[in-house]
């Protein structure tokens, strides 16, 4: 959309999501626990300091990022909803059992915080490019959320814990990869009817086939650096193919 780069903006997000991840890590570890124990900030000191350091940035920045007290809040009410679950009460229970919810509150904050705030900064959010954007960055992260679901299907049932892969059989999440696949692909067609060139379709389009292409690499039993560099990394593909293709 020709918007000129915020690097505020762009700080922000990576030390909001710093903040995010560490966060969840901690509270992984008094899930485990079964109790929250302020002891675990010491025995995780690395991560209680990235938290700090990370809301420090966020506090400078923000003024400058362009964003909106009430988007910065949505963004970290999310957050603290996908996060529910991680709490040691037995209150929450019955968020652990919302499998659906949980990866569509996941693909759909990935793309309030990547695609929404930056589109929210230059007030064209709510455009028909716009829209259309965020829908297309919401389906492709829900693919990525879901190539997560399958990996982490065991240890998921073994904490309680629900996601799409613990509550649908494997045909039917292979069904669902597929529907999201196809959408996605059409989606990128009528983005090409509404502002980006020829180069970018083509590389948003690249980018889905390839991520289809990794889901069915995923089928078979993969290690960290499959999940962490190459699934975690169509989210860089993406970027510098779109990036490329818009020079």
């Amino acid at each position: 959309m020709h918007i000129p780069f915020n690097y505020y903006l762009i700080l922000l997000v990576f030390c909001a999501t710093l903040c995010s991840y560490n966060f969840h890590y901690i509270l992984a570890g008094c899930f485990a626990q079964k109790k929250i124990s302020w002891q675990l900030l010491l025995r995780r000191p690395t991560a209680t300091i990235l938290i700090l350091c990370g809301i420090t940035v966020v506090l400078f920045v923000f003024s400058r990022s362009g964003t909106s007290l009430i988007d910065i809040s949505v963004a970290c009410l999310l957050t603290l909803l996908y996060s529910i679950p991680l709490l040691p009460f037995k209150q929450l229970n019955f968020a652990r059992k919302a499998g659906f919810l949980k990866t569509v509150l996941l693909a759909f904050t990935w793309m309030f915080v990547t695609a929404y705030l930056p589109l929210a900064a230059n007030q064209l959010q709510f455009s028909t490019t716009g829209m259309l954007i965020m829908a297309k960055r919401f389906l492709f992260m829900l693919m990525l959320c879901i190539l997560f679901d399958n990996r982490d299907i065991n240890v998921d049932k073994v904490h309680g814990l629900h996601s799409l892969a613990t509550d649908l059989s494997p045909k039917t999440m292979q069904w669902l990869i597929y529907a999201v696949f196809t959408l996605l692909f059409v989606l990128n067609f009528f983005l090409g009817k509404n502002g980006i060139t020829a180069g970018q379709l083509m590389a948003l389009q690249l980018s889905a086939l390839t991520t289809l292409l990794v889901y069915y690499y995923s089928r078979r039993k993969q290690g960290y650096f499959f999940y962490y560099f190459i699934v975690d990394g169509m989210m860089v593909l993406m970027t510098l193919l779109t990036t490329v293709a818009s020079i």
